[in-house]
């Protein structure tokens, strides 16, 4: 009796085995083939807007601001390229006069000379003109991500180039600093700053470049369905168009490390800005989230 029970179990176990193995296998295929289709409508969309809204509106309707002097502020050289280039390249292209207000000369590893003169010439290359551009030098504000940069200094400085050059239009980074940088969220709470402090003019519009999670951060032109979707003001450039930001950032010689061309391929940065308009009360919710 046992030895007719044991290979009916047996039997049992395996032929269970072989049912769960293919059911597995079956739900494996139709997953990978939901995935593949969801992709590919995903990929359909993504060249419909691009097409639609990226390649055919013409330049100067593009996203724009409505803006005449423009102050882009940054902390390190380099920043200008990896995460405002869309936002530079574009205002250029519709003729405002666009400034470049650089924190520090990033100096972090000792090439402050030299990272000086990959900025002018990344932003030559980008159209910017050698005179609208402001380089610091100050011992306060030291290129390090460890570094706490002195709010009101930094305020101090924004605010007196905002006065000197008559400007309209400010844009920097928000409260995440894209790369969630020290020294990125510290102008952020500069213009913050400003803004409880009733020091920001009242005729300059101030936009923050939006922060992304990790994945859209590197989805590059896929993302730009979600950019949409997602907000109101947005740079998007063509490919052809992308490449001189490519280009200005090349130019930054000292900072190209293989990991560099690696965000150069695959960051929405390179491709897309969204921009969110900020006021007084949208300062206090912020920092009402912080505390």
């Amino acid at each position: 009796m046992l030895f007719t029970e044991t290979p009916y179990k047996l039997d049992y176990v395996y032929n269970f085995y072989l049912k769960f193995v293919a059911e597995t296998l079956i739900y494996i295929r139709n997953f990978i083939l939901y995935i593949s289709v969801w992709l590919v409508g995903y990929l359909l969309v993504c060249c419909v807007v691009y097409r639609r809204y990226a390649r055919k509106l013409p330049t100067r309707t593009r996203g724009s601001l409505g803006a005449k002097r423009v102050l882009i502020v940054t902390a390190h050289p380099d920043d200008e390229c990896m995460f405002f280039g869309p936002t530079i390249f574009r205002l250029c292209e519709q003729g405002a006069e666009v400034y470049l207000l650089c924190l520090s000369n990033g100096n972090y590893e000792g090439k402050g000379n030299e990272r000086k003169k990959e900025l002018w010439d990344a932003c030559l290359v980008l159209g910017v003109p050698d005179s609208n551009i402001c380089l610091i030098s100050d011992t306060r504000l030291q290129d390090n991500p460890k570094a706490q940069w002195a709010v009101p200094v930094i305020a101090k400085l924004i605010q007196h180039q905002v006065a000197a050059m008559d400007i309209d239009t400010l844009v920097t980074f928000d409260r995440g600093g894209v790369s969630s940088h020290p020294n990125h969220s510290a102008v952020f709470y500069a213009v913050a700053y400003m803004f409880v402090e009733k020091n920001m003019p009242q005729k300059c519009t101030v936009y923050t470049l939006d922060s992304v999670n990790i994945l859209r951060k590197y989805l590059g032109f896929l993302d730009l369905p979600l950019s949409f979707l997602l907000s109101s003001k947005r740079y998007f450039l063509r490919w052809t168009e992308s490449r001189r930001v490519t280009r200005a950032m090349k130019q930054h010689k000292s900072q190209m490390v293989w990991f560099r061309y690696l965000y150069i391929m695959f960051s929405r940065y390179m491709v897309i800005n969204t921009l969110r308009k900020i006021n007084l009360a949208d300062i206090e919710l912020e920092l009402e989230v912080d505390d």
